[in-house]
């Protein structure tokens, strides 16, 4: 075999070694976002807690994401806030960053501390604009002041208009959520929907429409008990 030759076989070698490679890091984040996935839906936020250091190494503003999320549903905010404030200072991915304001806006939401939420959710929105997330957020906020059920209304239609095309999209190869997990926004910002279409309208049949079509994007398991959507669960 000639030098060029062996060169090129080589190089072929190493191009095919680096796919397979590759192939086994994609399968190993995929089924380490499912075993998140899994332990967030039986409600084992301990066990997500654990599921989160699988990423330690290779993605640590992902770790960082996942320990928030657990932290915040057993309702150790400064903890979970203190994990997404430094996520987002070690992250480059426009998604992602969308993904750790939402998530930093529910916990400030928590808290009632109504305008820095609301400063969070307008900052993940030209992150990932065609998520729905962060309208939903504001939404929200406006809701729980009370008072401004009109203006919620429209960040909440938005939020459904966004997550209805999202929830169809496809899944890249290194997001942080199962394509499933789409389909539960959906299901939040319909619930958002609903609780201001109650609230501005009192239209009974249309807020009931909404709720129904809420649930049916719900998770059959549990649902999170710290969710924006919690209010509307209890009308």
């Amino acid at each position: 075999m000639s030098t060029v030759a062996t060169i090129l076989a080589v190089l072929m070698a190493l191009v095919l070694l680096a796919l397979l490679q590759r192939a086994r890091l994609v399968r190993l984040h995929r089924r380490a976002i499912k075993a998140l996935h899994e332990a967030y839906r039986r409600g084992d936020y301990e066990g997500q807690l654990q599921a989160a250091e699988t990423f330690k190494i290779s993605e640590p503003p992902a770790c960082l994401y996942f320990r928030a999320q657990a932290l915040f549903e057993l309702g150790q905010m400064e903890e979970a806030k203190a994990c997404l404030t430094q996520c987002s200072q070690m992250e480059y991915d426009w998604h992602k960053m969308a993904l750790y304001e939402d998530a930093l806006g529910q916990a400030l939401m928590e808290e009632q501390r109504y305008d820095e939420a609301t400063d969070c959710f307008e900052r993940g929105i030209p992150d990932w604009p065609e998520r729905g997330g962060c309208h939903r957020g504001i939404a929200a906020t406006l809701l729980r002041q009370g008072g401004r059920a009109i203006e919620a209304f429209g960040w909440a239609r938005v939020a459904v208009n966004l997550d209805e095309v999202h929830s169809k999209g496809t899944v890249r190869v290194h997001d942080l959520h199962l394509g499933e997990a789409r389909v539960w926004d959906l299901g939040k910002s319909l619930a958002i929907l609903a609780w201001a279409e109650a609230l501005s309208s009192g239209n009974a049949t249309e807020v009931e429409h909404l709720l129904a079509r809420a649930f049916t994007f719900c998770p059959e398991t549990v649902v999170p008990v710290r969710s924006s959507s919690t209010a509307v669960w209890a009308m």
